[in-house]
This record gives structure tokens, sequence and C-alpha cells, in this order.
């Protein structure tokens, strides 16, 4: 019996599906902010990840493409990072810029896929261990494709079970960060596997007509309560739009494809730059809607559809 075959070997696209890239910008937009400016404070946006103070909870999520830009793109990239006081979450790839990375003290932590064979996994995290990275990651909606088929890059990949998270979780003394995480159930899995923390993601439209992370946000910190530190990565181009997640229940944010497009733009000055303009902007939002820091953002500013 015949059988439907992928016929690229890319990332999917299902033209036919709405984009859920699309989706999640339309609702982020569509949330507003009340200002508020009796009563209007000096806003203070330091934030603390893995032990390290941070300017903001503004963070680089992981993307690919810095080599094509220029040589030795992706260290580059990770120093511009440093430069603006944040941290650096990097892919699965070069794993030599990755060692350099970590070298030169950059506060980094890295995505590893969900490799089938769960020792190797656990090989990569003990790499990780020794050469300093703050923590550890993994993409969990790359266990299947978009078609409910084996999914691998270099090395085959597979679905986790709650069993294997507990047992990745004691595998290590480093902290623990779920990524892609489109659902309460996921959440709620991540936080009784003890991780640290989880990264609601669409995944740059891995999956068509996927809930905007914004929208299921609040739901899931009412769910995992205090229990995980909530990120959230998908289209935050200004601090405004950070400042919109953070009241919606988000300890911080990832940012990827704003940050590269200023990378490529004006190299590493434009980097350090867009992210500190970021924080500025995120700053302003917070003072003038009563937040003085980001433990009391005041969650009344926002409007939602």
């Amino acid at each position: 019996m015949k059988q439907f075959v992928p016929v690229n070997k890319g990332p999917v696209v299902i033209k036919e599906a709405a984009s859920s890239n699309t989706i999640s910008d339309a609702y982020k937009d569509s949330i507003t902010i009340a200002y508020q400016f009796i009563d209007s404070v000096e806003a203070d946006t330091s934030f603390t990840f893995c032990g390290r103070t941070l300017q903001s909870p503004i963070m680089a999520g992981p993307i690919g493409g810095q080599k094509k830009i220029m040589e030795d793109g992706q260290l580059h990239y990770a120093r511009a990072i440093s430069e603006a006081g944040s941290v650096y979450w990097t892919d699965y790839h070069d794993i030599n810029a990755w060692e350099t990375i970590l070298a030169e003290g950059i506060y980094g932590l890295r995505v590893i896929k969900p490799l089938a064979d769960l020792d190797e996994f656990i090989a990569e995290i003990r790499h990780d261990e020794q050469g300093g990275a703050l923590a550890f990651a993994s993409d969990i909606d790359h266990g299947l494709t978009v078609y409910g088929t084996k999914d691998g890059q270099q090395k085959p990949f597979a679905p986790r079970t709650a069993a294997e998270l507990k047992q990745i979780v004691q595998a290590s003394s480093l902290p623990f960060y779920l990524k892609g995480v489109m659902s309460v159930h996921d959440a709620l899995a991540a936080a009784e596997a003890g991780a640290a923390g989880i990264v609601i993601s669409g995944h740059n439209n891995r999956f068509p007509c996927a809930v905007p992370p914004l929208k299921i946000l609040p739901a899931i910190r009412t769910a995992v309560g205090d229990r995980l530190q909530i990120f959230v990565d998908g289209g935050f181009n200004n601090g405004y739009d950070v400042f919109k997640a953070l009241a919606l229940g988000a300890d911080g944010v990832l940012c990827a494809r704003a940050f590269m497009a200023a990378f490529a733009k004006d190299g590493e000055d434009g980097l350090t730059n867009k992210i500190l303009e970021m924080g500025a902007q995120l700053k302003g939002a917070m003072a003038n809607t009563g937040s003085p820091d980001l433990k009391h953002i005041n969650q009344d500013a926002l409007i939602l559809p």
C-alpha cells in the first residue's frame, strides 16, 4: 500500500495550514498596555539566572546561521551577547564554537536535541558540565516530525517519556530546562520531573496551528505555580513585547530572529545595542505602569483582546 513521503527534508512548512508564527504575532500585537503615569516609579530590570545577575530577563535564544554572516560568526555573536550582560542559549550543531565560547567564560547553555540514545544524551550533558555551562536544555518538540514519524538530524531523535525526564534531571547537578512546551500537560510533566524551568516555544512555526505562547502562558503559570522558571520564545521584537510576556506570568524571554537581524545588519555592536535597547524599553514600560521590579510587574496594565 502506498504511503505519504514528504518532498522536502528540511523544516516542514504546511502552506495549507495556518502559520503558527502569524497566529502568535497577531495575538501578541493585539495585547495593549494601559500606562499609569500617576505613581510611576523608577524600575529595576535586574534578573537572576542560574546564580548570575543579568541586566534584564532578555536572553538570546538558539538560532543558526551566524557563520554565513561572518567568519567565526557564532563566537562573535556570543561575545556581543556577553557584552550586553545577557546569556547565550545555543543550538546543537557547532561543538567547536561552543567549546570556545565556554572557554572564554561567556554565560551560556546548550539546547541538546532529544537523542534516541539516552546514554549518548547524558554524555552530552557531561561534556557541558566539564566545560562550564550554566545549565542545559532540550527540545521536546523534536521527538517526532510534524507528520508523526521519527525525527533526526545528524543522529536519530526520539520522544521523551516522563520517566526519562526524571532520569535526565537526576543525571546532572546542572539545572535542566525543557524547551518547546506548548501545553499545561507538558509543563506539569516538567515540574514533576524536577526540571528547573521550561521554555514555551512554537519553535519558529515547526508545528502549524499552534496556540500562541502568550495565550497559553497564564494557564501554564497557574498550573505550575512557582515550581518552574518560565521563559517564552517567539517573535519578541522590542521591550514592550517582553513586558507583555512578564505581565502574563513569564520570568523572562528568549529572542532569536530579531537578534540575528541586528547582528546581520551591524555585527557585534548592532546585536549588543539591540539587547540593551530592548532592556531600556522594558524598563520604560515597567516604570510607566507602576512596576518597580520584575517581581512586582503590574499585571493589570495589560488589556487583552
